[in-house]
């Protein structure tokens, strides 16, 4: 087998030749190779991407431990790299709080972590994208990306590594109370149930994190475990003897989650055993009950699993379709470690280095494709300014001409964070057309308890003095200006 065939280049065979005018790989594929919603029909070549746009060597979808991992190695191996670094920047780590199993560091924060990698990885100068990708076009080369905010880049290879999302319960009340008592961030959101009585679901590490982390905040967590035992780890299940008010309650299922049309007030829930069935009064629901694979994006075109898992060649991080990769939480569903997923991180850039090398982007090729590399022209934003009270906001508000939109947000809220510069562009954009505000949650108690935030990010849009939405979730750039633009 050569080197081409090693790092999953093709299925069956190449027929190769190079030359900086016309380097040519032509795929034949074996029948099912590659899902047939692709059509190879073309020649690839070389020289196709010498009058593309907003061309890179190396695209890494998400910024988690294997994103910056992959941009890490791919930058260092001076590829043109661009993270598309999503909106959850960082990934789950940023959502931890002690790591004690990262290589390298006895104990150490998850955000930590992240933000280490982070900066280790722009001393190679990638690009990073506070974007989201909106599709991805496989059946050319270079490969088409869309982002969110409206760029087209061409990329000779793609690394994916946008992890994965926390499960839901499917019980009925729990999308009515989405971001009003029910939520998974127990580090974003442990703040707004002091004093409370919640509920945590799950039996894993996740979950018993997310109830050490409500603990200095509620005044009772109780672990729901539908089986017999907790299934965390027995560092983690030793922790929990340090926090008295954490109680588990195993062989437990939540059939309802009840509210009063505003917020969670309870939980109808259903011993295993005898089937009998209770109530609980709770304000608050913390779901940690595993997590889905961040594939569907890329699952008509690449083979996955049944559970949505992207599928890679041997020991490679190759997927189904050439220049492709895939990496950490997406691909993954034996390990599920951070560790690993830097791991596989590390494999991906050094596979997609390789892939390129085996096409001829070699340093002359490099100067021909220069002057359509990708360059981002960062834009200056405007430092949002702040809202604390309610006499403030009431005189934000003036006679109600311009929309006001508020940004309930906290400091250890990750995609908090990552949008309030984005959000800074946007109030520059629209200056005098509308007026953006943000709003610490953990301080504004008049704002917080006058419009209800339970959870962060949250936005609220004002018009003419009236609520006008809400929403519960990070938002980008251009869904940030649609917002805006609906109404105005």
């Amino acid at each position: 087998m050569n080197h081409i065939q090693r790092y999953g280049l093709l299925a069956c065979g190449f027929l190769v030749g190079a030359a900086l005018s016309g380097y040519v790989v032509k795929r034949h594929y074996c029948v099912n190779s590659v899902p047939e919603q692709v059509q190879w029909s073309q020649v690839v070549r070389v020289q196709n991407a010498l009058d593309k746009p907003n061309l890179v060597d190396v695209a890494v979808i998400g910024s988690g431990p294997a994103g910056l991992s992959a941009a890490l190695y791919a930058s260092r191996f001076a590829r043109k790299t661009v993270v598309i670094e999503g909106k959850n920047r960082g990934g789950q780590l940023m959502e931890t709080s002690y790591v004690e199993n990262w290589p390298g560091f006895e104990k150490i924060l998850g955000p930590e972590v992240m933000e280490k990698l982070h900066e280790q990885a722009a001393r190679f100068h990638p690009l990073f994208l506070a974007d989201t990708v909106e599709s991805i076009d496989f059946s050319a080369w270079p490969l088409v990306i869309k982002t969110n905010d409206g760029l087209t880049i061409h990329a000779l290879s793609v690394i994916i590594a946008t992890g994965s999302s926390p499960k839901k319960l499917g019980a009925p009340g729990e999308q009515e109370y989405w971001g009003r008592g029910v939520t998974t961030c127990a580090i974003c959101d442990a703040p707004f149930y002091k004093d409370e009585e919640v509920v945590v679901v799950g039996g894993g590490d996740s979950a018993v994190e997310e109830a050490i982390q409500l603990a200095p905040y509620a005044k009772k967590i109780t672990l729901l475990v539908r089986g017999t035992a907790l299934r965390a780890s027995q560092v983690m299940q030793s922790r929990l003897a340090g926090y008295p008010n954490i109680v588990v309650r195993y062989n437990t299922s939540i059939k309802q989650i009840l509210g009063d049309g505003v917020h969670v007030t309870g939980v109808d829930i259903v011993d295993a055993k005898t089937q009998e069935p209770s109530h609980m009064r709770v304000s608050g629901v913390f779901l940690a009950i595993g997590h889905t694979p961040n594939s569907a994006l890329f699952a008509r075109d690449l083979q996955v699993d049944d559970a949505g898992y992207i599928k890679i060649a041997g020991r490679s991080q190759a997927a189904s379709v050439p220049g492709v990769f895939a990496a950490g939480d997406v691909e993954d569903y034996v390990y599920r470690q951070a560790g690993v997923a830097a791991g596989n991180g590390i494999k991906a850039g050094i596979d997609a280095d390789r892939f390129l090398t085996a096409l001829g982007i070699d340093a002359r090729m490099e100067e021909a494709l220069s002057k359509n590399y990708l360059t981002i022209a960062q834009k200056s934003g405007k430092e949002l300014p702040k809202l604390e009270t309610l006499a403030a906001y009431e005189t934000a508000l003036g006679d109600g001409s311009v929309p006001v939109i508020l940004d309930f947000y906290t400091d250890t809220c990750p995609s908090c964070l990552q949008m309030l510069p984005i959000l800074g562009v946007v109030a520059q954009e629209y200056d005098g057309k509308a007026k953006i505000f943000k709003v610490d949650a953990e301080v504004a108690d008049e704002l917080v308890k006058k419009f209800l935030v339970y959870r962060v990010p949250c936005i609220i849009v004002i018009k003419n003095k009236e609520l006008a939405a809400r929403y519960n979730e990070a938002l980008g750039k251009k869904e940030l200006v649609d917002l805006i633009e609906q109404v105005l």
